[in-house]
């Protein structure tokens, strides 16, 4: 993550401009706010191909992934009436006092301003008549466009919706591939049944998402302002679950005429209430289709209170608890919660399993973690609201947007928020909120199968796994969030490669194996390199080992992607092989290697400097032989000192052998006098 406790060295930028870059000159010195988004900054573009056109360029931020199959639908069939991309790439440009590498798209640009500014300011050519016949009739075709073509705009907004020029009355609705589906979204403008989860993580929605803003923005030009900005969430998600969204966004006021009956219906919280495309193109024939919102089946039967509150919905209650976890969890603790069930959600089928899967009552006699005390209230929060969010500690994200909010927290530096998604990761908690929630949210299944199989490398703090890894997992399209990258822009192997090339070459580089996400990254996108990752794992302590193996591991990462000679890398990797050198006791093997490295790192291949020196060969044969030698040494120091020591008579040996040799003596002695006698 960004200020995680590796080195501080920075990736410098290419020297040389790209291609896409030569082609189209950014000036950002002349930003476009109302066309910026969540994902990166605009501003003016000249194609210098062709000077004529009017464009803007969109410099993303690495911390947000572009919408790619957005992109390539839109490349491949441009949609009328909505900003279409032109081209993408990589270019350097000068952003914030410093030259950086970042991804940028371009966009061919309406000229007539937005419907309303980014600042709240309405257009002064609206006017109701425009609004209710032109306006309308365009949002409808893009809405309708977009579907067909698979996918949800998700950001239909009054701020993204453009005259084509000044004098044309004809609007487009702007861009959606910068921008994950609903990201920083203003909560006004997302459905009911998506905007309790938290900015970062309410996810894909749908057809019927995109149908809700049209009834938004549409209300938001009749009375000429922004009606969500500047609302405190609590209150105001209150009071679109009590009043309805379309009442109380406006505060109450009504829009006359047919113009109302459209917005309303658009903007019915329940989804099988909302109007789409039929109803759209009915009410422009002069058909009402005026269906009546009803939310009964989330009202609880008796109020329950919380904190001085009363609460009479579900949501609401469950987002009460989510957001004071700590005290929801005493309180839960404190009630007779099945006789609570019963008395509060009469209609509600409180089976045995369920009851099971809450676990409220566990651990009372004996006290609880903190964790499972969060667990418990994810577990009620969940069954209180089972199309909602999964909500645990500070997290409030819907099940098919946990990528998107991880990849938020990282971006931000979130080390507490990366914790709890952490924890999300946790086959008893999944398998609970699935067996509360499964029945009733039938795509719940699927998200879970994908976290459940990332659990493995979510929970290991390995190198090449942990939650760098889920999150290069979950987010194939996220560059390389490694501080050493913050201004560049790495998203291929090929990147990370040359990206490191640049950074030995200005003498910085070291252990960057080290680096968790740059791991990670290679990990996710290098291709079968379990095998590597556990050999530097086992190495990390070991550090002439772990660099022996990340020279390997780099020459075969060369090899792999066919990269040309990587000269800076070579040499910074071999020179980190020299404590290594050092620990060889063969002198002449010492200097024999290290002249065979110096001749293999001129070549700038790592793979002819791995195979020519096996240094693991070298170093296992060197133990051998100086073991052998230090053995070969006590030997001879041993028998130096038995036979160099002084002797005295009282020494046990020398009185043993003295003893043998009068023995000895006396033996022949005695054969000699038998012998003579005998003559």
């Amino acid at each position: 993550m960004r200020g995680s406790d590796v080195s501080a060295d920075k990736t410098p930028i290419p020297e040389v401009q790209s291609g896409f870059g030569e082609r189209y000159e950014i000036n950002t010195k002349a930003p476009l706010a109302d066309f910026s988004t969540p994902g990166g900054q605009a501003f003016m573009v000249v194609d210098k191909e062709n000077a004529e056109r009017t464009l803007y360029a969109v410099v993303q931020n690495n911390g947000i992934a572009v919408r790619n199959d957005v992109y390539k639908s839109l490349s491949s069939s441009m949609i009328s009436g909505m900003i279409c991309p032109v081209a993408r790439g990589v270019m350097n440009v000068s952003l914030d006092g410093r030259s950086q590498q970042r991804f940028v798209t371009i966009f061919e640009r309406p000229t007539g301003g937005p419907l309303i500014s980014s600042d709240g300011k309405p257009n002064p050519r609206l006017n109701p008549m425009l609004i209710k016949k032109n306006i309308a009739l365009a949002l409808l075709k893009v809405a309708v466009a977009v579907d067909k073509a698979g996918f949800a705009h998700r950001r239909i907004l009054p701020t993204n919706v453009y005259f084509a020029s000044p004098t044309s009355t004809d609007v487009v609705v702007g861009e959606c591939c910068t921008t994950p589906a609903g990201v920083r979204c203003p909560m006004g403008a997302e459905p009911l049944e998506l905007a309790f989860a938290d900015e970062t993580a309410r996810g894909e929605g749908n057809t019927s998402a995109d149908f809700y803003q049209i009834g938004v923005t549409l209300q938001c030009l009749n009375f000429g302002k922004l009606l969500y900005a500047g609302r405190d969430r609590n209150s105001f998600l209150t009071a679109r679950v009590n009043q309805t969204s379309y009442w109380s966004m406006a505060g109450g006021q009504d829009i006359p005429g047919t113009l109302g009956t459209l917005v309303r219906g658009l903007m019915a919280d329940e989804v099988e209430e909302r109007w789409h495309a039929e109803e759209m193109v009915s009410w422009f024939e002069g058909i009402s289709n005026s269906k009546r919102t009803t939310m009964k089946a989330w009202s609880l039967s008796r109020p329950t209170v919380f904190e001085g509150v009363s609460y009479a919905d579900r949501r609401l209650l469950a987002d009460a608890f989510a957001r004071n976890p700590q005290k929801a969890a005493a309180f839960l603790r404190s009630l007779d919660f099945t006789k609570w069930i019963q008395a509060s959600l009469r209609d509600e089928v409180y089976s045995e399993r369920v009851e099971k899967a809450l676990n409220v009552a566990a651990d009372k006699s004996v006290g609880s973690t903190a964790r499972s005390e969060m667990r418990l209230v994810s577990r009620v929060c969940m069954f209180l609201h089972p199309n909602g969010p999964i909500r645990y500690k500070d997290v409030s994200v819907n099940h098919d947007a946990i990528h998107l909010g991880l990849a938020a927290a990282f971006a931000e530096g979130k080390k507490s928020l990366i914790t709890s998604y952490s924890e999300l990761f946790d086959m008893k908690l999944l398998s609970s909120l699935l067996e509360i929630a499964g029945r009733l949210n039938p795509t719940l299944a699927s998200s879970f199968n994908v976290l459940k199989n990332l659990i493995p490398f979510a929970t290991s703090n390995q190198l090449g796994k942990g939650m760098e890894r889920v999150l290069y997992e979950m987010n194939p399209g996220i560059p390389c969030l490694s501080p050493r990258f913050d201004n560049i822009f790495v998203a291929s192997m090929k990147q990370l490669m040359t990206s490191l090339e640049r950074l030995a070459g200005k003498g910085g580089g070291s252990n960057i194996l080290f680096d968790r996400h740059v791991a990670a990254f290679c990990a996710r996108h290098g291709g079968s390199l379990d095998r590597e990752f556990n050999q530097l794992a086992a190495a990390q302590k070991d550090q002439p080992k772990f660099n022996i193996l990340a020279l390997d591991f780099f020459s075969m990462l060369q090899q792999r992607y066919k990269l040309d000679k990587l000269p800076n890398l070579t040499n910074k990797l071999v020179e980190n092989l020299k404590p290594a050198l050092k620990d060889l006791k063969d002198k002449k093997k010492r200097e024999e290697v290290s002249n065979l490295l110096d001749k293999a790192k001129k070549s700038g291949d790592l793979s002819k400097v791995s195979s020519s020196v096996n240094l693991l060969q070298i170093q296992a044969e060197d133990r051998r032989e100086f073991a052998a030698a230090v053995s070969e040494m006590a030997f001879i120091e041993r028998e130096r000192k038995r036979l160099t020591r002084k002797i005295v008579f009282q020494d046990p040996e020398a009185q043993l052998k003295g003893l043998k040799g009068a023995r000895n003596l006396s033996a022949v002695t005695a054969i000699g006098l038998a012998v003579v006698l005998m003559l």
